[in-house]
């Protein structure tokens, strides 16, 4: 669908990533989520908030007011409107100004809400695209191992409630000790006292090593096949890596 006038142009600028004016929106509007979410950050520290707390709501509120134009223009501009209503960044989009018209008190959901909008800098940040990109391919490999991850961290982590009642107050506790000491964190806020209860820890260190170093295998093989992709040049037709973004023999812009 070919957009004319205003509406097309506010497409390019909106939607056009591969374009410099459209790069440099997007980039405006990425500082502009930073600065929310570092003015929101500073909001909880009680001797900031108490001297610059009425400047920082103020900032915040126009600063949800730009994001709200923002939305609208977009919903103006896309070619097909419910399309971006019903994507993943127009719903995101759309979570994100709802505190602008249920109020901006500082509740636990509106903060939730604000902190939403970082989310959208994935599709704005080529490079984290790309790496969600490569993980689309190997989703199900990631998830299984995540699922033997939890298996193996819930069977512990009942077997250690019951082995050492007194030191683990629930099967939760269990769970969540053997989860920590799977991934070698070791936070030592819970440690097992008894010799069968340490057998589990080891066999829990050497089994998380061999499981999260899958996780790291998969994500390395993902992202090595994107790197090493090969594509044609949509103009000289030379092979040339399948992400870039230019032709290295001709120039020319491989998304237009």
């Amino acid at each position: 669908m070919q957009l004319r006038g205003l509406r097309g142009a506010l497409n390019k600028l909106l939607f056009g990533l591969s374009t410099w004016p459209g790069k440099i929106f997007n980039i405006i509007i990425i500082v502009l989520i930073l600065a929310a979410v570092f003015l929101s950050m500073l909001a909880t520290i009680p001797e900031i908030d108490a001297k610059r707390g009425e400047l920082i709501d103020l900032i915040q509120f126009w600063l949800l007011v730009s994001f709200a134009i923002e939305y609208f223009l977009r919903l103006y501009a896309a070619p097909v409107r419910m399309f971006y209503v019903k994507s993943f960044v127009g719903i995101v989009d759309l979570i994100t100004i709802v505190p602008l018209f249920i109020g901006i008190e500082g509740s636990v959901l509106i903060r939730l809400l604000r902190l939403a909008r970082v989310i959208k800098i994935v599709f704005y940040l080529p490079v984290v695209k790309s790496l969600m990109i490569s993980l689309r391919g190997s989703h199900h490999m990631l998830f299984g191992v995540l699922v033997v991850i939890s298996l193996i961290s819930i069977l512990m982590g009942n077997l250690i409630f019951i082995l050492e009642p007194e030191t683990y107050e629930n099967a939760f506790e269990g769970a969540w000790w053997s989860l920590v000491t799977m991934s070698t964190v070791g936070y030592g806020d819970l440690v097992p006292q008894t010799a069968e209860g340490r057998l589990i820890a080891t066999f829990l260190i050497f089994s998380g090593i061999s499981t999260f170093a899958m996780v790291t295998a998969v994500v390395s093989v993902s992202v090595g096949r994107l790197v090493n992709a090969k594509g044609l040049c949509v103009a000289c037709k030379h092979e040339i890596v399948a992400t870039a973004n230019f032709c290295e023999h001709c120039g020319c812009n491989q998304h237009n």
